[in-house]
């Protein structure tokens, strides 16, 4: 939706608006579902704009060198700011660099993209789920355009577009088409995700007894075995360690909070190739590491 609503405003810069529509194509009943729940419902929209760039592209697990680009020439955060702060929605800053509504509440988030689209013409059309895109070659030899088939109550339904977006998010479907047109994707594994140490909560664990304590800042590490190219070259097992630091809940699961969060999607992979079946290490004070 945000993507639609920048595009159509673009239109409306260059003049473009009378000849031009830009259709969101939306499978559900509610649009921006995800934004809804992001950030505890809070929807933590950017990070702190007034850092530097390195700092801010560190903060992604993954694609800091595609994003590099973007946030240099295209819309810079500082761009993103100024993007929401004009359309009458405050932000604040915590601790960690990441910027929330004023609010508190998602939905300020949401209505102001939506409100944006709307003034904007964009069309938004609900319950139409899009099955399938083809490319359409042009007889001319000219640029090519998409064909956008899609499913709603009373039928099918094909659009063709000349240019496309996709935002589908870890839909299925939306790798599916992303292959269909030419594109390589590489294979998701579950990210943000809290971890399973039932036996150390259970009696005998080292956890047990300490369900629902909350440190404000500790160290979570996993150590893993380097890549098995890198191991040939130097013909000697090492290991790395993958350490993230924040607030920490023990639950009576295993551990949460935002430090869980952060190790699980920076060390997505490294989760994944062991098939999660590892040891955390928790640091309870990390702070206190250089007083001694």
């Amino acid at each position: 939706m945000f993507a639609a609503s920048a595009a159509a405003e673009a239109l409306l810069e260059q003049g473009y608006s009378s000849n031009c529509d830009v259709v969101v194509f939306e499978g559900t009943s509610k649009a921006m579902a995800k934004v809804r729940i992001s950030g505890g419902g809070r929807c933590n929209v950017i990070h702190d704009h007034t850092k530097p760039l390195p700092q801010i592209l560190g903060s992604y697990p993954r694609g800091s060198k595609e994003l590099r680009g973007l946030y240099t020439k295209h819309f810079t955060p500082d761009d993103a700011y100024r993007w929401f702060t004009s359309r009458g929605v405050e932000l604040k800053t915590e601790a960690d660099g990441r910027m929330f509504p004023c609010t508190d509440d998602s939905q300020t988030i949401i209505d102001a993209i939506y409100e944006s689209a709307k003034r904007s013409g964009v069309n938004i059309c609900m319950k139409e789920k899009v099955e399938s895109v083809d490319y359409v070659q042009n007889c001319d030899g000219g640029a090519g355009r998409f064909q956008v088939n899609t499913k709603t109550k009373s039928g099918s339904v094909s659009v063709v577009v000349d240019a496309l977006i996709l935002a589908t998010g870890s839909f299925p479907i939306g790798h599916k088409i992303a292959k269909a047109l030419g594109h390589t994707v590489v294979q998701p594994v579950p990210s943000l995700f809290t971890f399973d140490a039932k036996d150390q909560v259970a009696e005998g664990g080292i956890l047990n007894g300490l369900s629902g304590l909350s440190v404000p800042n500790a160290r979570l590490s996993l150590s893993v075995a380097e890549d098995a190219t890198e191991l040939s070259k130097k013909r000697k097992r090492r290991k790395k360690v993958l350490s993230q630091e924040g607030p920490l809940l023990i639950t009576h699961h295993g551990v949460s909070g935002p430090a869980a969060l952060r190790l699980s999607a920076f060390a997505a992979r490294e989760f994944s190739s062991v098939n999660y079946q590892c040891e955390v290490s928790i640091n309870f004070g990390p702070q206190w590491e250089q007083e001694q």
